[in-house]
């Protein structure tokens, strides 16, 4: 058997399998050995996987105890395998949980600014962290892209400490000007991150986009390859069937942020339709994000909508199993259309693992949706009409939805198979340590 490569993989977020960005890592390397793999993360939180067990944490609290001095250095090396909260580390997450969230829904540039300056401002490159990038001696660097300045100094740094070659994932379009904003500090912000993303992207060894038309994009301005690099599922059997629900199940998983939540209300809408003479389907929302008194009752009072908050990602396919109809929705809001265009929700893939007949709603051309539509594996809609028009013939046709549950499946077992996907991905690394 092969020797993996080591991996030092650099990320914004803690290595956390119950976040988008943890869950995909954990899909990416869930092959890997714990001894050959290493994580240097930037927020104070918890890890929380099965994979990895050595980490460096640089955190703005850090950052700031230090500018402050009340430590000496800005990153602390932390190695467990198991996770034993102390109380500072759980307050120390919770806190730094408030700001993110309130950052996330007010994209103020002058605190993201402010942000910026504290990194440039306070010296992370400690001995610490260089002897912790000794001490692990990568073969390969691997990391996301991420629209902080500060990731992009962080990966540089540890590439010209270590010295060895550069894998970069790129999942969302932080490169185009097809954006939409009549805030001029938002241009001035994507012209610098347009200046880091250029650097970053020449200093990497390989580039990976999360779909083809993102790939497209890249190619073009770049001249470089830019391979795909897929989320997989397990699709060695088919999962069990059973007969429809009375009434239907449709199942949301996902967050409800950047103008879904809209999305959702026309899906409500249309169910209170469909609905009228008696309760033909459900719209069951797991979401993780917080539901505010006026989005609740603007979902609940549809009387076909149950919302079911955060549940471990471990019963997530559990739960789709147990629906009839998946749900997708990408927003309306014109900034969000043009900054989803080049981007993959993740989630499709659970999706297509999990066997069921996948209604969408969104614009045609957000690539999420688009990725549906031209490969035929779901029901998509564009607006309220088609919302109504096309549920309602799902919900009608109950016998068609074993059928197209399959062709989703199938085309998953071909597209994002692990032992095909994981296997060229490693591959790739090994070849990148042999050089």
């Amino acid at each position: 058997m092969k020797k993996q490569p080591k991996v030092l993989v650099i990320s914004r977020d803690s290595w956390n399998d119950t976040n988008n960005s943890g869950n995909t890592l954990s899909n990416l390397f869930q092959n890997w050995d714990a001894e050959n793999i290493a994580n240097i993360y930037c927020r104070d939180e918890i890890p929380n996987n099965k994979i990895c067990s050595n980490y460096f944490k640089i955190s703005e609290s850090l950052l700031l105890k230090k500018l402050l001095r009340k430590t000496p250095v800005a990153g602390i090396k932390v190695h467990r395998q198991e996770t034993v909260l102390a109380t500072s580390e759980v307050k120390d997450e919770q806190n730094e949980k408030k700001i993110y969230d309130f950052f996330r829904k007010n994209r103020f540039h002058i605190f993201l600014w402010g942000r910026e300056l504290l990194w440039k401002m306070v010296n992370w490159k400690s001995k610490e962290l260089k002897d912790f990038i000794k001490d692990f001696n990568p073969d390969v660097i691997y990391s996301p892209s991420y629209d902080s300045f500060y990731m992009h100094d962080i990966l540089k740094f540890v590439q010209k400490e270590s010295g060895v070659k550069v894998v970069y994932f790129h999942c969302d379009d932080l490169v185009t000007y097809r954006q939409y904003s009549w805030s001029p500090l938002y241009w001035v912000n994507r012209f610098v991150l347009r200046k880091h993303m250029d650097k970053s992207i020449r200093l990497a060894a390989k580039n990976y986009c999360i779909i083809d038309e993102q790939s497209r994009v890249y190619k073009k301005i770049y001249n470089l390859d830019f391979d795909i690099l897929y989320k997989t599922g397990d699709f060695t059997n088919f999962p069990p069937t059973h007969s429809p629900n009375v009434p239907l199940k449709l199942i949301y998983t996902g967050n409800i942020i950047y103008g879904r939540i809209h999305s959702l209300f026309s899906i409500a809408d249309a169910l209170k339709t469909i609905n009228s003479n008696g309760i033909k389907a459900t719209l069951y929302l797991y979401t993780a994000n917080e539901i505010t008194p006026e989005v609740r009752h603007r979902l609940e009072s549809s009387g076909s909508v149950e919302i079911m908050g955060k549940v471990p990602y471990s019963q997530i396919p559990g739960i789709l199993n147990d629906g009839d109809i998946l749900v997708h929705v990408e927003s309306f809001e014109k900034q969000q259309m043009l900054a989803t265009s080049l981007s993959f929700s993740t989630k499709i893939v659970d999706y297509l693992e999990a066997g069921k007949p996948i209604f969408a709603m969104g614009w045609k051309e957000a690539a999420s949706i688009k990725y549906l539509y031209d490969n035929g594996i779901g029901v998509t809609a564009n607006n309220n009409q088609e919302v109504l028009d096309k549920l309602k013939n799902l919900i009608d046709h109950t016998e068609s939805l074993n059928d197209k549950g399959l062709k989703a499946w199938n085309f998953g077992k071909e597209k994002h198979n692990k032992k095909d996907v994981l296997k060229n991905f490693e591959d790739n690394l090994e070849a990148l340590k042999k050089e």
